[in-house]
C-alpha cells in the first residue's frame, strides 16, 4: 500500500466520529456490570471482617455454634463442656425465677441454656429428701416412743425419681413436641425441669416438722409453683401445635407434674406420728 493510500485511509478515520468513540476507553468502576460486581463482592466481604463484623460482638455466638455441634465428637467431655458454661450468679438468677415465675425463662437463660443448674439441683434435692426423711421419722419414733425404721434403699429411690424426672421426662417432652412440629429445644426443656425442682428444697428442710396436714400443704405448694413455672414457660412451644393437641398435651404435662408431686409426698413425707403415745390413757 502506498503512503497516499495510508493517508487517506487515516483522513478517513479521523472524520468518522462514530468510530471514534468506539475507540475510546470506558470506565466500567462504577456502573453495574463486571467492574461493579467486583466492588460490591469487596464490599461484602469487607463488611463481614473485623469490627464491621456483627458476630464480633456477639459474645454468645461461639456457644450458640458449639451447641449446634462444634468441632467436638459427641462422646468427648469438650462437647458437654459447653453445656455446663455458667457461672454461680446465672445459676442462682435462674432459680430464683422459677420461684417467682413471672417472667419469661427463655429470656432469662438467654442463647445459653445449661445443664449445670439442673444436675446439681435435682442432686441437692435428692440428700435433702433422703437426710430430711431419715431426721423426721427419727424424730417421730422420738415422740411415738418407737424405735425408728430406717429404710435406706430410699436414697437410691431418690436418684432413680428424680434423675428420670429432671433428664428422662424433658427427653419424653422434646420427643413429643417434636413429632407434632412444634420445634423444641431438648436443652432448653430440661433446663425448665431442673430449675423447677427449685422449690423443693426448701420443702424438703421443712418437711421435717411432725405435721401431715403442713407437709401435705407444702407437697401442693411445690406442685403449685414448679407446675405453673413449666407450663407458662413451655406452653409457647405447644401452642405451636393445632389448638386441640396443645390443650391435651399441657393437661398431659401437669398431670405428669402431679403424679411426681405425689410421688414425693407419699414416699418422702409419708412418716407418721403415733400421738397417742405421748399421752397414753390411765
Amino acid at each position: 500500500m502506498s503512503r497516499d493510500e495510508y493517508s487517506v485511509v487515516v483522513e478517513v478515520d479521523d472524520e468518522s466520529p462514530v468510530r471514534r468513540e468506539e475507540l475510546e476507553f470506558q470506565d466500567f468502576s462504577s456502573t453495574s456490570g463486571v467492574g461493579g460486581n467486583i466492588s460490591q463482592d469487596k464490599q461484602a466481604n469487607s463488611s463481614g471482617d473485623g469490627f464491621n463484623n456483627a458476630t464480633f460482638f456477639d459474645p454468645h455466638q461461639s456457644i450458640r455454634n458449639e451447641s449446634q455441634g462444634g468441632s467436638y465428637p459427641f462422646w468427648s467431655i469438650e462437647y458437654y463442656a459447653q453445656y455446663f458454661d455458667v457461672d454461680t450468679d446465672q445459676v442462682l438468677e435462674r432459680a430464683s425465677k422459677s420461684l417467682f415465675p413471672k417472667d419469661n425463662f427463655d429470656d432469662v437463660v438467654g442463647p445459653n441454656p445449661d445443664l449445670y443448674g439442673p444436675f446439681w439441683i435435682s442432686t441437692t434435692v435428692i440428700f435433702l429428701l433422703f437426710v430430711t426423711a431419715t431426721i423426721a421419722k427419727s424424730i417421730a419414733a422420738i415422740i411415738s416412743k418407737k424405735n425408728p425404721n430406717y429404710d435406706i434403699t430410699i436414697l437410691s429411690f431418690g436418684f432413680a425419681a428424680i434423675y428420670t424426672y429432671t433428664f428422662v421426662i424433658p427427653f419424653i417432652v422434646w420427643g413429643s413436641l417434636k413429632y407434632l412440629g412444634c420445634r423444641p429445644s431438648l436443652l432448653y426443656t430440661t433446663g425448665l425441669y431442673g430449675y423447677g425442682l427449685t422449690v423443693w428444697l426448701p420443702i424438703s428442710i421443712i418437711s421435717v416438722i411432725p405435721s401431715d396436714t403442713v407437709r401435705w400443704g407444702l407437697v401442693i405448694f411445690g406442685f403449685a409453683i414448679s407446675g405453673f413455672f413449666i407450663a407458662r414457660n413451655l406452653y409457647p412451644v405447644i401452642s405451636r401445635a393445632d389448638s386441640k393437641t396443645s390443650r391435651l398435651f399441657l393437661i398431659i404435662v401437669i398431670a405428669a407434674h402431679a403424679s411426681f408431686s405425689l410421688l414425693l409426698k407419699f414416699k418422702f413425707f409419708s412418716y407418721q406420728v403415733d400421738w397417742e403415745q405421748t399421752n397414753p390413757k390411765n
